[in-house]
């Protein structure tokens, strides 16, 4: 989901190209292409970016402009308030938020946890389809 800081002043630009390059089926590609240039990432870049990766350039530059589109990113940003992931990246893991870019030992530690927590209420009877709610609090 994007979630586009109010701080970095490129921010809503670089989701709005995602959502634009995906409109035309190269959504990853677009951010691979960001990523490698994150520190260039004005709209003439991101539209150089869209032509080197096949892109329409016109199609680009008009999606970029819609309006819709941009509903869609603030409706994502809305989502992503909502459970309080107000940075980036934030991660849940049955509902245990990380947040920031964390070691993957990190992910691996909340894992196994939660790995055990669901075996131990799976051998205390809890069906399957109940599993994710009883440990996300849900």
């Amino acid at each position: 989901m994007h979630q586009p800081l109010p701080f970095h002043d490129k921010a809503m630009d670089a989701a709005l190209a995602m959502q634009a390059a995906h409109r035309q089926g190269k959504a990853w590609q677009m951010h691979d292409k960001m990523f490698e240039n994150n520190q260039a990432l004005s709209r003439d870049d991101l539209t150089r970016y869209a032509q080197e990766i096949g892109l329409d350039a016109t199609r680009f530059k008009r999606d970029m402009g819609d309006a819709k589109l941009k509903e869609e990113v603030l409706a994502d940003q809305k989502v992503g308030n909502s459970v309080g992931a107000s940075g980036t990246p934030t991660f849940f893991i049955n509902g245990k938020k990380l947040v920031g870019a964390q070691p993957v030992e990190q992910f691996t530690s909340v894992i196994d946890e939660e790995l055990k927590r669901a075996n131990d209420l799976l051998k205390s009877g809890t069906p399957a389809e109940k599993l994710y709610d009883k440990l996300s609090g849900g």
